[in-house]
């Protein structure tokens, strides 16, 4: 036996395993346990472990309070002939159920809306497709190079960006410097690639971009259409995990707004039914390729967290969709505190969804890899062909930041999840 076949041992039934195993009804898993070197940043002599803090630049210091902000976002709409509003790229739900919401706040005005998608649709997830193909004629949905045309005609074209604050993760590129008004209505954490504009509004304690867009036009007293109150109820649904964490009272009292005011609860939940197809991918992506980590060495709560890619096929890609769904299911698990699920959207482009509980804030682990989010639910897109060295960057972020407030193992267990083998018949 080698020196690392004796560093293995069976896991007992109390293990982590229970939870990471049954994600389907396909896998049955053979659980190692086997010693995980990290020296970068933890050896063994004892020295002192290295933390990371998030500092948001001067620019994304100055979030306005609320109610200034509806008020300059009111003033700054009626000054405007045309209005542009984007989500990030890749919208979900939220961002463009945020975006119809924005565009009726502007069309009440009496004032032109235009909302910019520039994304493949056919690698759009089926219920943001939905709404918008359902949508594009009356709330004016547009790519990025119809928005060029248009914004050539305007003197000052008004920009409001939703569910994103930062100009790398949306599709306007260059045209972006054509805004000398750019308002931001989010949720997630900022960076050094926010937008600076002194009129934003960016609130982490928020459920969703929808939420805080749901809010502006109660406060203005407006009254929503059905197809509105639907794609603001559905961001909030996608972001809340269907009302089951990252919820105020607050969130359940714009919900109940929403429905009075004719949001169909079987037309949002129709919206997140899945297809056969994209269940099995999601269980062969966690099936091919979960380990879980326990991060920390306290008895009474320990910190693990959940890594997958397809590592029998690590250049498989994806829809991000899919890395969304996949890290949703496995924080699921009991015994799973954060979920980092990893893998490429077209060559080259690697996406990561990470999901977290209250024990670890995978928004300051993204912000450490270029990417960011909230504290329960964020992301990253990195240029690179090493997908492995990604998983690692991610672990050795992870174990920083939970350093900072935890006593981290210098040798983190090792969880694997393996598919079953049938014999043949």
């Amino acid at each position: 036996m080698n020196g690392k076949d004796k560093n293995r041992k069976l896991l007992d039934g109390n293990d982590l395993l229970t939870a990471a195993v049954l994600a389907t009804g396909f896998i049955s898993v053979v659980g190692l346990i086997e010693t995980y070197r990290f020296n970068k940043h933890h050896s063994n002599n004892g020295a002192k472990k290295e933390t990371i803090e998030i500092t948001p630049t001067p620019e994304t210091k100055k979030t306005l309070p609320f109610k200034d902000f509806v008020s300059s976002l009111e003033d700054e709409i009626k000054k405007s002939t045309k209005v542009f509003i984007v989500g990030h790229n890749s919208p979900d739900l939220d961002a463009i159920g945020s975006a119809i919401g924005l565009h009726h706040l502007v069309t009440t005005y009496g004032k032109k809306a235009y909302i910019v998608v520039d994304d493949d649709e056919t690698k759009i997830e089926p219920g943001t497709k939905r709404i918008i193909d359902e949508n594009r004629k009356k709330y004016k949905i547009i790519n990025k190079n119809m928005c060029k045309k248009l914004i050539k005609e305007e003197d000052s074209p008004l920009l409001i960006m939703t569910d994103v604050n930062k100009k790398d993760m949306i599709s306007l590129g260059d045209s972006l410097e054509s805004f000398r008004r750019v308002f931001i209505i989010d949720h997630h954490s900022t960076n050094e690639q926010t937008v600076p504009t002194k009129h934003m509004y960016i609130n982490e304690e928020e459920s969703s971009a929808s939420e805080i867009v749901s809010k502006v036009l109660f406060a203005k007293k407006i009254k929503l259409v059905q197809e509105v109150a639907n794609s603001l109820l559905a961001g909030i649904s996608l972001d809340t995990k269907r009302f089951k964490q990252n919820t105020t009272p607050s969130t359940h009292d714009v919900a109940e707004k929403l429905i009075a005011a004719g949001a169909d609860m079987e037309y949002v939940n129709n919206l997140f039914l899945q297809d056969f197809e994209t269940h099995c991918r999601i269980q062969n992506l966690i099936i091919n390729g979960t380990i879980i980590k326990r991060l920390s060495e306290s008895l009474l709560s320990p910190i693990q967290a959940s890594f997958t890619f397809n590592r029998n096929n690590p250049l498989e890609e994806h829809v991000p969709e899919d890395y969304a769904k996949a890290a949703d299911q496995m924080l699921k698990f009991a015994g799973v505190d954060a979920a980092f699920v990893l893998g490429y959207v077209e060559p080259g482009v690697i996406h990561v969804s990470a999901r977290g509980n209250k024990k670890v804030n995978v928004g300051k682990i993204m912000d450490a890899i270029g990417g960011g989010g909230n504290a329960q639910s964020a992301g990253a897109r990195i240029e690179t062909d090493n997908i492995s060295e990604v998983e690692s960057q991610i672990l050795e972020k992870a174990m920083m930041v939970i350093g900072s407030d935890e006593k981290v193992l210098e040798e983190p267990q090792v969880v694997k999840v393996k598919q079953l083998k049938y014999p043949n018949k």
